[in-house]
């Protein structure tokens, strides 16, 4: 009970600072700052590889933040819509240096599975066995397109420039990433693996 009144009291000293925050409050922004920098740093740190990068775009992303924070509804959580923000600043920083590494394994992964299990009727030990392993046999610009589509809801439009590719292209991956999954938690074997062997693409 006690840790439940915490978390209570915790949320509600959240949306006072965020309503702060968005009537221009400095000490509402700092509250968010000072909770939420070492989270979107290690977002940053997960995607880059590289502390430096890290922390400068972590500043630009407190930055975007302090000049978009009005545009926060409150239909998801802060922490959510904050790491939509952070993954799409890095995203298009990388866009803009025309560098082609970014890693979203670590952020995606976890993440994807839960939301695409959810679609699965009675998932059952093998299927998230079978959906863990096909996501990590996806290739990275496939499970880039799942993600930013799926699992945050990017129109191929978006995901265009993000990634640098077509909206055909990313229409074309989404497909074929899907099909992967379907097979993956279609017929199996009698030791319980699918039936069709999983190769990554190229």
């Amino acid at each position: 009970m006690r840790k439940l009144l915490m978390d209570i009291a915790a949320r509600r000293k959240e949306t006072r600072a965020i309503k702060s925050a968005q009537r221009g409050g400095p000490a509402g922004f700092q509250f968010l700052y000072e909770k939420y920098r070492t989270y979107v740093f290690s977002i940053c740190l997960r995607m880059t590889r590289d502390p430096s990068l890290s922390e400068d775009l972590t500043q630009d992303i407190f930055l975007h933040v302090w000049r978009k924070i009005a545009s926060y509804k409150g239909e998801s959580l802060f922490r959510t819509w904050l790491y939509r923000v952070a993954v799409n600043m890095v995203l298009l920083h990388f866009r803009r240096h025309k560098a082609v590494n970014v890693s979203l394994d670590n952020e995606v992964l976890p993440a994807t599975e839960l939301k695409l299990a959810e679609s699965v009727p009675q998932p059952d030990l093998d299927e998230h066995i079978a959906l863990r392993r096909v996501l990590g046999q996806l290739s990275p610009r496939y499970r880039h397109v799942l993600m930013l589509h799926d699992l945050h809801g990017y129109r191929h439009e978006d995901i265009s420039h993000l990634l640098g590719i077509t909206s055909g292209a990313s229409r074309s991956q989404l497909h074929k990433a899907r099909v992967k999954l379907r097979i993956a938690l279609g017929p199996r074997t009698a030791d319980g693996r699918p039936t069709v062997e999983l190769k990554e693409v190229a």
